[in-house]
């Protein structure tokens, strides 16, 4: 190689070749141009002007042509109509020469031919063909054979015009041919110049570029088949021998990296290991929708997965103010506010917050974490905070970024399944629950009652069932308004709902009736806990604006014999209680179907209110 070139750097090396080739060209290009500007400014409009002339010239011929015949055959059969030729030509004949005279009397060879044309042209137009124009069809006309000499010595001077214009149309168009041959001799030359010049470039390019970029690509090769042993050599320009350079130092500290992979190995795997038992976790909680049994596996999972020894639960309430501790069996535990303690104060900034040994609490943005007793990640589900996870250890331990990132992970899916479990509870309660009321709907019951009847059919158990409907609530409605009446069944449900027994059921029917179910009671107590409920209701609604609301009572016993099915049970019931309602409201009335102790009282009277 050149040392001169290897002295030099690729960019002076590759600029140097780029300045040659690019002043070659420009000076090719600017003679080109030259060329072509003085063909453009000057001969392509001279061609122009004298095609255009050739053309008029032939034009003018043509209009004498016009005026001669027209005027012959005029003079010769007196009809006016031949005169339209002349005047056709006359026209076409000014045109012309207006076009003849802006194109070739500017040229000194032509300006004398074309004058004498036109003087020829004006006497033929004077002596003859004036005067035949204006000849009246009934006088005599000049001599046609004076028309014709004038004619032909017109013809004579426009063979010697037009002859004039052919000759200086091809002098133009030869001059221009050789302008274009010039120029196209002149490109070959510098082509041949720039072929010449980039050869011999090349060679020099190639020497000095290719060879050791070659020798470069050869050791890249080496290096990835994993022999980070081998070396290059520095040869070529100077950005070439850098980056040899640099591609030593690359084998060197991949040599180093490959030593250190070997320590990351492992901790590699005890991180995957890691990500099984989160993986494994996730899926422990996330496949079911029972809220005590993901609050169960979330905690197992958590304490398994990092090694606490307590993990706690906190669920937002319903007034996303407070936070309930989830219990071990799933049911509400002890309650903190939003911002006290680590889980509260987590919960409030949607932050990891961390306890220190001293029960300083900080959060995840704290310059140096240090050991912690405890760390509380925050349960999100989209947007929106719903509960805790707070993770416990029983001596002080250092909390790792790794650490935090597998909480993390597991508060992730724990929130989902959690938030889960949840709404099912909401959307599976509020499918058997009136939500006016808060009592059980009709559909419930339906399910609850076809269960006792036959829980009663099987192991002869005692059920009693009792309706109620309020009385005359149409008109109170009519009255005071849909808002005060719904308030009023609602406050009819809060009586019904207090004075259950646990093992009693109340239902809202529909409207404003309601139903209950009595199980392990018989007929007798029936009675007196409807009357229980008849006396509350009169008594609650004794004043005020809902004053004199009562409600009239119907009570039936299973029976296997009078009622064995569900649907006859609710119609001894319902039965009645119309019949409780006919008898003057108020009171409750045994159904007739349910058999009873001597002296218990099924009629009107019975349980009256008057």
């Amino acid at each position: 190689m050149n040392p001169a070139l290897q002295d030099r750097t690729l960019a002076q090396q590759l600029s140097g070749a780029f300045t040659f080739f690019g002043t070659l060209v420009g000076a090719a290009f600017v003679v080109a141009a030259l060329g072509f500007g003085v063909s453009r400014a000057w001969l392509t409009p001279a061609v122009a002007r004298s095609r255009l002339a050739v053309r008029t010239e032939n034009a003018a011929l043509a209009a004498m042509l016009d005026e001669e015949i027209g005027l012959q055959a005029y003079l010769t059969t007196r009809d006016a109509r031949f005169l339209a030729a002349y005047t056709r030509g006359e026209v076409a004949l000014d045109r012309a020469n207006k076009i003849l005279t802006a194109t070739a009397g500017s040229v000194p060879e032509l300006a004398g031919v074309m004058l004498a044309t036109r003087l020829a042209e004006e006497r033929c137009r004077e002596r003859w063909a004036g005067l035949a124009a204006t000849t009246r069809f009934d006088a005599a006309g000049p001599s046609m054979i004076e028309g014709q000499a004038l004619f032909d010595a017109y013809r004579s001077g426009q063979s010697a015009f037009a002859d004039a214009l052919d000759q200086h149309s091809a002098v133009l168009s030869l001059r221009e041919q050789r302008v274009i041959a010039a120029g196209v001799t002149l490109e070959l030359a510098v082509f041949f110049a720039v072929l010449l010049l980039a050869v011999q470039q090349h060679r020099a390019l190639r020497a000095a570029i290719v060879v050791p970029v070659a020798a470069l690509l050869r050791h890249i090769r080496r290096i990835r088949d994993g022999q980070l042993e081998t070396t290059v050599d520095g040869a070529g320009p100077r950005e070439l021998a850098d980056l040899a350079e640099g591609l030593n130092e690359m084998v060197r500290a991949l040599a180093a990296a490959r030593a250190s992979a070997v320590s990351r190995d492992e901790t590699l795997r005890e991180h995957s290991v890691q990500l099984r038992l989160i993986l494994d976790a996730s899926r422990e909680f996330s496949e079911s929708l029972n809220l005590a049994y993901v609050v169960g596996a979330v905690r197992e999972s958590t304490a398994a997965v990092g090694g606490y020894a307590r993990v706690i639960v906190w669920l937002m309430d319903e007034d996303q103010k407070r936070l309930v501790q989830a219990g071990e069996a799933g049911s509400p535990g002890p309650r903190i506010e939003m911002g006290q303690g680590l889980a509260g104060r987590a919960a409030k900034s949607g932050r990891i917050t961390f306890e220190g040994p001293a029960g300083q609490v900080r959060f995840s943005d704290s310059n140096n974490i240090g050991p912690v007793c405890a760390i509380a990640v925050p349960l999100i589900v989209g947007a929106r905070i719903v509960g805790t996870l707070e993770a416990r250890h029983t001596e002080p331990r250092v909390a790792t970024t790794q650490v935090i990132e597998v909480l993390e992970t597991l508060a992730t899916h724990a929130a989902t399944a959690i938030e889960s479990a949840r709404m099912h509870e909401v959307i599976e309660e509020r499918s058997h629950v009136d939500a006016l009321t808060r009592l059980f709907n009709r559909r419930r019951f339906e399910e609850d009652i076809q269960t006792e009847c036959k829980r009663c059919v099987r192991y002869g158990r005692p059920l009693a069932f009792v309706m109620l409907d309020v009385d005359h609530f149409k008109e109170f409605n009519d009255i005071h308004g849909h808002p005060q009446a719904d308030a009023a069944l609602q406050q009819v449900a809060e009586v019904i709902s207090g004075s259950l027994r646990a093992t009693d059921s109340a239902y809202r029917y529909g409207g404003e009736e309601f139903c209950i179910l009595l199980r392990e009671t018989n007929a007798e107590d029936a009675m007196l806990f409807a009357g229980r409920v008849r006396q509350r209701i009169e008594q609650h609604f004794s004043s005020g604006a809902m004053a004199g609301i009562t409600a009239s009572f119907g009570v039936a016993g299973f029976s296997a014999e009078t009622t064995p099915t569900p649907l006859m049970l609710v119609e001894a019931a319902d039965a009645a209680m119309y019949e409780s309602k006919h008898a003057g409201r108020n009171r409750v009335v045994l159904s007739s179907t349910t058999p009873f102790p001597p002296g218990l009282v099924t009629g009107a009277s019975a349980s009256s209110g008057a």
